[in-house]
């Protein structure tokens, strides 16, 4: 009996679904070759916006200011990112920070927060131990296009 109620819910709640989503995924911008992943998939009006790092040469080799120096280089890709798309960072609704040292925590969210100065985002920000080409920080969105 469970199990029919299952059935019938999860048909009940998939033919609810907005036509848009049921259609699928849509890679709203490709990726540059031999790189497996997309920068932005769009369902419906929901872009996920894939994991950006601000590491460069000259931020690699910074002692003080450079996960701030970091944070600042991955918000001018999303903001570059999101205008392709006609959206700006008040159509983000979701972040996640990844830290390869927590003491860092301070320097990022001033930074972070800079580009958020009301109505911010909700957020997770957790520890790692690494990142790819040694960044400091990366971050992923999730946007709402209105």
């Amino acid at each position: 009996m469970k199990r029919s109620a299952f059935v019938v819910a999860f048909l009940t709640a998939f033919v609810a679904m907005p036509a848009a989503a049921q259609e699928g995924p849509k890679i709203s911008h490709g990726s540059r070759a031999g790189v497996p992943y997309s920068p932005a998939v769009q369902v419906g009006n929901i872009f996920w916006l894939s994991g950006k790092i601000g590491a460069t040469g000259e931020t690699r080799g910074m002692t003080e200011g450079r996960t701030a120096a970091e944070t600042h280089n991955i918000m001018g890709q999303f903001e570059e990112l999101l205008a392709e798309h006609d959206m700006d960072l008040s159509n983000v609704v979701r972040g996640v920070v990844y830290l390869t040292d927590l003491d860092a925590y301070a320097e990022m969210n001033e930074a972070y927060g800079s580009y958020f100065p009301t109505d911010a985002p909700s957020r997770v920000t957790l520890e790692v131990s690494n990142l790819v080409a040694g960044a400091a920080i990366e971050i992923s969105f999730i946007a709402v296009k209105n």
